[in-house]
């Protein structure tokens, strides 16, 4: 079972949320109990309208907006050498991601967040 099957099935379901906002709030609950689940304690998520800050380790930053029930972009964050500045890209130049594509990057995310040797 995938560690966003929660997230994937609530919005694939006929009761999903509609708005940006409470997709985006749904997202930080699932977020927070992966972060737990894989052992990522000093992560912080924020959310805020349709986007889900994700600083999952002090190298691991990624910006999930929500443009609406089917698309969704996910951000790289880049820290700084001496780790006190992220710059987000915010350049989007691809179609946005399906419900699919999304978890499936946000897996792999998660997962290289929660390496050994990261």
């Amino acid at each position: 079972m995938g560690a966003f099957d929660h997230f994937r099935l609530v919005m694939a379901g006929p009761f999903a949320p509609q708005g940006a906002g409470a997709i985006a709030e749904l997202l930080e609950g699932q977020a927070r109990q992966v972060c737990v689940d894989r052992g990522l304690s000093r992560a912080e998520i924020y959310c805020g309208g349709g986007v889900v800050t994700l600083l999952l380790t002090e190298r691991d930053a990624w910006e999930a907006v929500i443009v609406g029930p089917n698309a969704y972009r996910l951000y790289p964050g880049f820290v700084s050498a001496d780790g006190e500045a992220i710059t987000w890209p915010n350049i989007w130049v691809a179609d946005d991601y399906s419900l699919d594509k999304f978890t499936t990057a946000l897996e792999e995310a998660f997962e290289q967040a929660a390496r050994p040797d990261n």
